[in-house]
């Protein structure tokens, strides 16, 4: 409820236009380059398992790991209840419209935010009608595809779906992964009232071990 600009911190938000722009492979390593402070380490060996480090506090999707950053998605908290580890590859990353690093102990954004908290905010069927589609590829059998559709209607109604498919061979043996997640948000906005109803599935998988198989639905 307060303006970024009369914060005595210094709020960093990126739109979804600028992280296209930004010719990054993903969302951390586009955050790494482009937010300051902010660092990954792709110790596990995906580029969507990547460890973030923000001012010496810890974003990881290993467990055990000191973790010290809150991460939300449209207001909805997706650190794991248990240890508070972030699965990096289940966030849909063809369906951010921006997002926002808040530094500083912020009791705002829950228990153990310890050094900040990222927020990320989704497409919607009245911010990004239309279609749209990105390819990429790369080295060791590296492909990605994003797909993306939004609309809406006279009478209020919006709809949007994208999704994200990807797969590597790795640049070492056994280090091949796939990865695959479906986000869908439907509502309706008719003078003061506004509502949604968003899904997000998604599975990732490696050749070391089967790295999630799970699906998240939530409402705002």
């Amino acid at each position: 409820g307060i303006e970024k600009n009369k914060l005595p911190d210094d709020v960093q938000t990126v739109t979804a236009s600028e992280i296209d722009n930004g010719q990054s492979m993903n969302l951390s390593e586009y955050m790494a380059r482009n937010l300051t402070g902010v660092n990954i380490n792709e110790i596990q060996g995906s580029p969507f398992q990547a460890d973030i480090t923000y001012r010496g506090f810890r974003l990881s999707g290993i467990l055990g790991a000191a973790q010290g950053l809150s991460v939300y998605l449209d207001g909805v908290r997706v650190n794991e209840p248990f240890g508070d580890v972030v699965n990096w590859d289940m966030i849909p990353e063809a369906a951010i419209n921006n997002v926002t690093l808040v530094p500083g102990s912020n009791p705002v954004y829950g228990l153990n935010t310890l050094g900040g908290a990222l927020a990320f905010t989704t497409k919607s069927g009245l911010t990004a009608p239309g279609t749209e589609v990105k390819l990429q590829g790369g080295s060791f059998g590296r492909v990605r595809a994003d797909v993306s559709y939004g609309a809406k209607g006279e009478d209020g109604y919006h709809q949007f779906i994208a999704a994200t498919g990807f797969r590597e061979d790795g640049w070492r043996d056994y280090s091949s992964g796939n990865l695959g997640n479906v986000f869908a948000k439907i509502g309706r906005q008719q003078g003061d009232s506004n509502w949604d109803l968003s899904l997000l599935v998604g599975r990732s998988t490696d050749r070391k071990s089967t790295r999630l198989n799970s699906s998240h639905g939530y409402r705002s």
